[in-house]
Parts: structure tokens; sequence; C-alpha cells
């Protein structure tokens, strides 16, 4: 089984701290965190800890019906509030799609674009399906959608430094002993609407969603304007991958 960090969230209450929130919100925010290291409990993300092969070519197959939404080289389509996926990090897909399949994903009523996944993460028969197709959505060549997001990258590469670089990494690849997502090939919007969805509690509030919990307290601490401003900097960094 898998069990919390204590250093991973060390360093998220560091970047809360050192995000520049004061007064009340602050204080709040850090008792929310320092709920959430507490509550060391072991959790079963089936689909990072499953230690099965996976099979690219299963995988193949596995993806075609996902093609639809996320694009035959999974480049994503905003119209269609699809992220881009290709290279995105393969132990963040298989829990993605466990939490899906599972109902701890998308089962808000607001969160419509997540509701979407649901049926098609259902449609993954076992693990070893999850397995195969993440690896395959892995393996493609990462893409970088167009940006849609004007903001400011100077002051957001200050922000992302202090609140998400711990996490996502330097260069938002993210960081697979971490379990965090890849952020450069997700497209602005995507970024934008699931930040929203965690401080509006549509994600990061199923029990036994331990990671989601720990994303809902860091975006607590942007606001809007700042998270365009992050979001132009990881589009700038995309372009340079």
């Amino acid at each position: 089984m898998l069990r919390r960090i204590p250093a991973y969230l060390a360093l998220a209450i560091l970047a809360v701290s050192c995000g520049g929130n004061e007064g009340a919100t602050e204080l709040a925010v850090e008792d929310d965190a320092d709920v959430a290291i507490e509550e060391t409990t072991e959790v079963a993300v089936a689909a990072v800890e499953d230690a099965a092969v996976a099979d690219d070519d299963s995988g193949k197959t596995l993806y075609a019906p996902c093609a639809a939404c996320h694009g035959a080289d999974g480049e994503g389509n905003m119209a269609l509030n699809a992220p881009g996926i290709a290279g995105q990090s393969e132990s963040y897909l298989r829990r993605q799609l466990w939490e899906f399949k599972n109902g701890q994903r998308g089962n808000h009523e607001g969160d419509i674009a997540g509701a979407q996944m649901r049926p098609m993460a259902a449609m993954l028969a076992d693990r070893q399906a999850i397995a195969d197709v993440s690896a395959y959505i892995a393996s493609l060549p990462a893409t970088v959608p167009p940006a849609t997001v004007a903001g400011d990258s100077d002051n957001g590469q200050k922000l992302y430094i202090g609140k998400c670089g711990a996490c996502h990494g330097g260069d938002a690849w993210g960081n697979e002993a971490l379990f965090t997502p890849r952020l450069t090939m997700l497209g602005d919007a995507y970024i934008l609407r699931q930040v929203a969805n965690f401080q509006e509690g549509m994600r990061g509030v199923d029990e036994q969603t331990e990671y989601g919990k720990q994303m809902a307290v860091m975006a607590k601490t942007v606001t809007a304007g700042e998270l365009n401003d992050i979001a132009a900097f990881v589009n700038e960094l995309a372009t340079r991958q």
C-alpha cells in the first residue's frame, strides 16, 4: 500500500507560506494543510500500485474510443473540454483513470466535463486495461496545445516557483515520486478549469482521493488573476520543450 509522504506535504505547506497570502485566509489554509498531514492513512490507489506489466499494443487498441475527444495523437480538444494527454505521466494517468472508473472523480454535479469521462473509464475492464492504455498514452510524443490565456508570464514564473514548483517541478513536467502530473501538455483552459474545480469543491473532496486533497489546499492560495499569470508561464515553458 502507498502511504502519504510527509516530506511532500511539508513542501506543499512551504509553498503555501511562500505564496504571500496574509491574515485569516493564510491561517485557514495552513490549518487545512495541518489536518491533511495528520490524516496519514493508507489509501488504495490501485491504478498506481498495480504492478502489472503494461502492453503497448493492447493500449493502442484500447485508446481508439479516447481519440474521439483527446485526438488521434493525444493532443486534446478544448472545444470538447478534452485536455492534451500525450506524454503525460503514466502513474498519473493510471490513478486518474482508476478514480474516474470508481466514481472518485467526475461525480460532482457541477463537474460536467469530468462526468463525461466516467463512462469512458468504465469501458476499461480492469487494472490491466488501465495499465495498458496509460502506457500507450504516455509513450505518445508530447504536444503543445495552443495558448488561450493572456497573462504576465514574468509574474507567473514567480508565483509558479512559490506555489507550484515544489510538487510539479521547475519545468512543469511533474514528479513521478510525488504522483503529480505534467502540466505543459494539458492546455491552459483545462488547467484553469481544474484549479477552479479544486477551489469550488468539485475535486479533492472524496475521502479516498489523497492527492486531490493536497491540491485542493494549494488551489485556495491563488486568485483568478494569479492563475492566469501562472498559466501564461506554463504556456511559455511548453514552447521551450
